[in-house]
């Protein structure tokens, strides 16, 4: 077994996103990894957002408090796992604008054979969760990474009458966010987070140049 180094990215409003990045991080720790869990950047104004209200001034000091994620986040991790909100079926705009900041990893190969996991809130069940994850892994088979999802082997994921799929974690949280994230979720969070512990701590990635490549098949050596 590799060291498994974890990296977490994640972007919440009113602490439920942030509530599941920490369940996945404990669950990843316990299985031996070292984590980072770290935030992207969040842009103002947003007008889907109630500012004043005590949930998201509480969240947000929470939040504000980690680390601002980079792309030598990334390139330290041997897994990373990132997640937001669902708007309209799609990821959040902070963390899309941090998944275009790191395109210079892809052009590097940077993170090919990592593995990659994602996570995701919304207000109603079907609100788009499950698109909003299949979006979240895109970015990582564009990468060259192995993608983990969460086994129906966990027992909360057989049992959800809430969040949590085989496409990654995931919580319901009402349209106003007060249903928080309940035992259910958290559990197949941490269970997520253990996964990719285990399966980053199997796997070498094999980093490796996309311009090169490239390079090379418009060579005229490659072409004959």
């Amino acid at each position: 077994m590799n060291e498994a180094k974890i990296t977490i990215v994640v972007d919440s409003r009113y602490g439920s996103t942030l509530t599941l990045a920490q369940a996945i991080a404990a669950g990843a720790a316990d299985a031996g990894a070292e984590v980072r869990l770290c935030r992207v950047d969040i842009t103002e104004p947003e007008f889907s957002i109630d500012t004043g209200r005590a949930d998201f001034l509480a969240a947000q000091a929470e939040y504000r408090a980690l680390p601002r994620a980079s792309a030598q986040d990334l390139e330290w991790a041997t897994g990373i796992i990132w997640g937001s909100p669902t708007r309209y079926g799609l990821m959040s705009t902070p963390l899309r604008a941090f998944i275009d900041e790191i395109a210079p990893l892809w052009r590097q190969g940077a993170l090919i054979g990592k593995v990659g996991a994602a996570f995701t809130s919304t207000g109603g069940m079907h609100s788009g969760n499950e698109m909003t994850l299949l979006a979240l892994l895109m970015p990582f088979m564009q990468h060259g990474m192995i993608i983990a999802g969460v086994p129906h082997s966990v027992p909360a994921l057989v049992r959800t009458r809430s969040g949590g799929s085989p496409y990654g974690a995931s919580a319901v949280t009402g349209f106003d966010g007060a249903l928080g994230v309940d035992a259910g979720e958290k559990a197949i969070a941490r269970a997520l987070g253990a996964r990719v512990a285990r399966l980053a701590g199997q796997i070498t990635p094999e980093p490796a140049s996309v311009e090169l490549a490239a390079s090379a098949a418009e060579s005229p050596e490659a072409a004959s």
